[in-house]
């Protein structure tokens, strides 16, 4: 039901996924995120991997920084969910390519739509009572519906005097 505060964020080789399906969830972008190179900016995402190699896996409060893929991400911060497959784009002189976000077909769209359905509900707080609320509390209780000779009905002398007492306290049955 609930869970320890994390150490920190799970880790992903980009290498490894290539061409993976991810589904991903942005909590954040960090900006001036300090790193061995300099200060960097950097989202912070969990990773769902729909197939590919880490299919199943979820990688929680994950740090990317690869540019093209922070820019990717930047405006979709508690947001609906990034659906791409990831990839690489071509390399400039003298530097590696950089990883991208490939777009989804409807195929993978409908592979990650089944994938949201499967999983538990994230905790909702109950609603606040509505104007149909007071006209349930019109419905008699079983013990007014017994009182009043129902079919259902309870001989009330079976009942402990505690119990017939409160009932006659709530107005649910009259004193004898």
């Amino acid at each position: 039901m609930f869970q320890q505060p994390s150490a920190g964020g799970d880790r992903v080789n980009l290498t490894e996924v290539l061409g993976s399906l991810a589904l991903i969830y942005v909590r954040e972008l960090r900006e001036g995120v300090p790193t061995p190179y300099g200060e960097s900016d950097a989202v912070a995402v969990d990773l769902h991997f729909l197939d590919g190699p880490k299919g199943g896996e979820i990688f929680e409060n994950t740090l990317l920084f690869q540019r093209a893929i922070v820019g990717s991400l930047r405006s979709a911060s508690h947001s609906d969910p990034v659906l791409a497959r990831i990839g690489q784009g071509i390399a400039k002189p003298g530097q590696s390519a950089p990883f991208v976000l490939l777009p989804f077909t409807d195929a993978d769209a409908a592979l990650a739509t089944g994938y949201i359905e499967r999983r538990p509900k994230p905790f909702q707080a109950p609603a606040t009572p509505t104007a149909a609320a007071p006209a349930a509390a019109a419905t008699p209780s079983p013990a007014t519906t017994a009182a009043q000779g129902s079919p259902a009905s309870v001989d009330l002398s079976t009942l402990p005097p505690e119990v017939v007492a409160l009932l006659q306290q709530n107005g649910a049955i009259t004193a004898a």
